[in-house]
């Protein structure tokens, strides 16, 4: 049987565990000051996914000044758990969160263009394509964008701390 995760909201007590975990995943993309601004921003929008007491996954969202554009503005699983599904449930409690914004009309993402499990996974939740910003790291480091509009609001049944907690699957040879 596999291990239980849990999806759920984020707190700054996790900053430090956050970014050992991003120091493997994107190693010189993200700081303390980075992460700790997120929590200040969109204290409803940061998730961590643990199983037991580690963290193995967290992920953050964003809203513009209009609350009319929702981000998501990044998301880390371990490379121990990719593969797994864990981000699609990041994806997911995200956009779950964003949908509580009445006047949001779209979801906007940034990904790498060969990052195939990452395009695959924003598709099944009905992101598409918008366009290539060239050099959006820097030089020779494009970012894909991906759009998701959304239906107008509807009240809905869920809370942005809502705990999503499923068993990952086993890992495949």
């Amino acid at each position: 049987m596999g291990e239980q995760a849990t999806v759920t909201l984020a707190a700054k007590a996790d900053l430090n565990e956050m970014i050992q975990l991003s120091s493997v995943t994107f190693p010189n993309r993200m700081n303390v000051h980075e992460l700790r601004k997120y929590f200040e921003l969109f204290p409803q929008l940061v998730f961590k996914a643990v199983t037991g007491d580690k963290i193995i996954g967290f992920a953050c969202a964003g809203v513009d000044m209009y609350q009319t554009t929702g981000y998501l503005l990044f998301s880390n699983v371990s490379p121990d758990y990719q593969g797994r599904g864990l981000g699609k449930r990041l994806i997911e409690a995200r956009l779950a969160a964003l949908r509580h914004y009445p006047t949001l009309e779209r979801v906007l993402v940034t990904v790498n263009p060969t990052n195939t499990a990452s395009i695959n996974a924003l598709r099944s939740f009905g992101f598409v394509y918008s366009h290539t910003e060239k050099d959006y790291y820097g030089p020779g480091t494009d970012r894909d964008i991906m759009a998701l509009q959304l239906a107008p609001y509807q009240s809905v049944n869920l809370h942005p701390a809502a705990i999503f907690q499923s068993e990952i699957p086993q890992e495949t040879a």
